[in-house]
């Protein structure tokens, strides 16, 4: 567990280390209206230091599916322009509750950058607890990021269909949108799930905003009926929050984590004919 996070005690004793580069990633959830601004409060109040990178900025959103992986060149780009490294020691946030600080640790990682990890409890315990904050923008010069991807981190709508039944599959949608008894919060997609998924709601793996133990999220893991051991691919409404689940298997020694990255946004489109399960 402790590999993947560091506690906000932590990080105020080591914001002035030189390798330390934080990354504030707040992102607005869907079906918000209007979309919360986050980089608007980034720059009213942040960590110290902390850059401002919303999920989509880093994404390949020319798919017609939201905030896809992009290549390694185009997130190499992205990242160096930032000033970012893979050499750096990275730790992201977001308002503590895991929404999307895993999406950007889960695209950190497996592009290449050698230490990163979520800050325990996100900004919101950060405030809680007085530390220092910062406004205004925050910029870096220019470094290089050399990005590599093994094609193996994601699978497609085909390779899901092929694992129906083969491999296990996890949601970290709500139960309601899971069972299809909850609208969607994005137009044009039916209710329900992938046949033979688990629902595990992202939400499942924090408690008072804090990231569980790792006894809390085995059991919780088991309670839901996920075999920590066996192959999963994990899919969500569009790629975010499944890497919250990613991020929770692989902190309990987990090794064989893919990510659906067109999730429901792309298996649920009304002008599909992707199989679909209720309730």
């Amino acid at each position: 567990m402790t590999s993947h996070l560091v506690s906000t005690d932590w990080l105020a004793e080591h914001l002035q280390d030189a390798d330390l580069l934080i990354i504030d990633c707040r992102k607005s959830k869907p079906g918000v209206t209007p979309p919360i601004d986050f980089h608007g409060k980034y720059l009213d109040k942040h960590i110290p230091g902390a850059l401002y990178i919303e999920v989509d900025s880093i994404s390949d959103c020319t798919t017609g599916l939201p905030h896809m992986l992009p290549t390694a060149e185009e997130f190499a780009t992205s990242m160096s322009q930032r000033g970012i490294s893979q050499d750096q020691h990275i730790v992201v946030y977001d308002e503590g509750d895991l929404f999307s600080a895993p999406r950007v640790w889960w695209m950190l990682t497996r592009f290449g950058a050698k230490n990163v990890q979520i800050l325990d409890g996100g900004l919101n315990a950060w405030i809680a607890e007085d530390k220092t904050t910062q406004s205004g923008e925050i910029t870096r010069a220019a470094a290089t990021f050399n990005a590599a991807l093994d094609n193996a981190v994601v699978v497609s709508a085909e390779q899901v269909q092929d694992a129906i039944g083969k491999v296990q599959i996890i949601d970290a949608r709500s139960l309601g949108r899971f069972k299809g008894e909850l609208p969607e919060p994005r137009a044009g997609l039916h209710g329900g799930h992938i046949p033979g998924s688990l629902s595990v709601p992202f939400t499942e793996i924090t408690d008072n905003g804090h990231v569980k133990s790792a006894d809390a999220l085995k059991a919780t893991f088991e309670r839901l009926g996920v075999d920590i051991t066996q192959p999963t691919i994990a899919s969500c409404g569009s790629g975010v929050t499944a890497a919250a689940l990613l991020f929770a298997l692989e902190s309990l020694g987990a090794k064989d984590v893919l990510i659906y990255d067109g999730s429901w946004a792309e298996w649920g489109d009304i002008n599909k004919n992707y199989p679909i399960e209720k309730g």
